[in-house]
């Protein structure tokens, strides 16, 4: 006799039984995992019976990014929480303050994402923030692209179990204990190795102090000027690039110059880059603190240091900020990338040395030989072209 199914769906006309207290800056993913252990049900499992969502769906997707009407208000009348309450969990709740999102489907690379071979998951944690806790749980800000390194406890983030090198995966706890127990080894969490920070990488931990400060906030100081704190993460991203310059990066005041160099060498030479590849994460969110610091000498140090172009810094940007785009024409002239006059001599020795050697002559390579934008620096324009006219003579 075939066995009959059970019929749950009377769960789903009920509230939650059990509804944990949301924690200061949970992630949504860490407080619906903590409601599912409550319940003795696995993530997929629970938000099947009591929300009406297909649970195996929501665990596939990045659910603290996902923006869904319906499902914020499922939750908040299954919890008895206000649908703030459940949005202040979602890392929407930070658009317009880290990053602007026009209906976009995936986070912004202010947010890590939750997979990313290249480097490390998303899904990231402090062991001694757990230790601490009462209640152990995910905060927001440990998704945040600049937040690499926990500044109370001074150590590095990380991103899995350390008995087994299992990456975190709320949707795969089939436990019914706390949500920082392994869900492959049933390793605790709070006992596992940390990677604590050298004083001489402090001066990283000061920059995490200064971006965390500047979202909470709403607004960062720069210049004894205001920023809206979403310009400042905005223009982040792309300064994050340009900086990560490796063997050319030619900075001596920045603090940590030698220890970003070594990390770039053994990230060449090493297999097993886990570690490694959040240490330059770190150095790189030093490095984007320390262009703002002393807001503008060390930025034109970097523009004169690294003999960049107004393009590099406006080109592939999308979404340009009106103050970004003002704070780059101030300091990188459109006209000339490093605030020199060109001369006619210059470009004419240029063009008799690329035919000496047998290159082409043309707009772009003489460009290169004097050092300017081809397109860009007006002044070379137009004696290129006086000299084109009069056959390079």
């Amino acid at each position: 006799m075939a066995k009959k199914k059970r019929n749950n769906a009377w769960v789903q006309d009920y509230f939650f039984l059990i509804v944990p207290k949301p924690l200061e800056d949970e992630l949504l993913s860490s407080w619906l995992t903590r409601v599912a252990i409550e319940h003795r049900r696995q993530l997929s499992i629970f938000l099947t019976l009591f929300v009406k969502k297909e649970g195996n769906q929501i665990s596939r997707v990045d659910i603290d990014f996902l923006y869904d009407e319906k499902l914020f208000e499922a939750l908040s009348n299954k919890s008895n929480l206000a649908k703030e309450d459940i949005l202040k969990m979602s890392l929407r709740s930070e658009e317009g303050y880290l990053f602007s999102c026009n209906n976009c489907l995936y986070p912004p690379l202010q947010i890590r994402k939750l997979t990313d071979k290249r480097t490390h998951n998303g899904l990231m944690y402090c062991p001694k923030c757990l230790a601490e806790d009462k209640i152990p749980y995910f905060r927001k800000k440990w998704r945040y692209q600049f937040y690499n390194a926990c500044p109370k406890h001074k150590v590095f983030l990380t991103d899995r179990c350390w008995r087994c090198y299992e990456k975190i995966n709320f949707a795969k706890i089939k436990h019914f204990k706390e949500i920082c127990i392994c869900h492959k080894c049933k390793k605790d969490f709070r006992e596992n190795l940390v990677i604590k920070i050298n004083s001489n990488f402090e001066y990283g931990l000061k920059a995490i102090n200064w971006f965390e400060k500047g979202l909470n906030d709403g607004y960062f100081t720069i210049n004894d000027k205001k920023i809206n704190s979403l310009f400042v993460f905005e223009s982040f991203t792309a300064l994050r690039s340009l900086v990560d310059r490796k063997n050319e990066l030619n900075l001596e005041d920045f603090p940590l110059i030698e220890e970003y160099k070594t990390i770039c060498k053994k990230l060449e030479k090493y297999n097993s880059k886990k570690a490694l590849s959040i240490k330059k994460e770190f150095l790189l969110t030093s490095l984007v603190f320390y262009l703002f610091e002393k807001f503008p000498d060390n930025f034109q140090k970097f523009i004169v240091e690294h003999k960049l172009t107004h393009r590099d810094f406006i080109h592939g940007f999308r979404d340009i900020s009106f103050w970004y785009k003002k704070m780059i024409d101030k300091l990188v002239p459109m006209e000339n990338k490093i605030g020199r006059e060109i001369v006619e001599g210059e470009v004419l020795r240029a063009i008799k040395y690329l035919e000496s050697i047998g290159e082409s002559v043309n707009i772009i390579n003489v460009a290169k030989i004097v050092g300017c934008h081809a397109s860009i620096h007006k002044e070379f324009n137009k004696i290129y072209k006086k000299l084109k006219l009069n056959n390079f003579s």
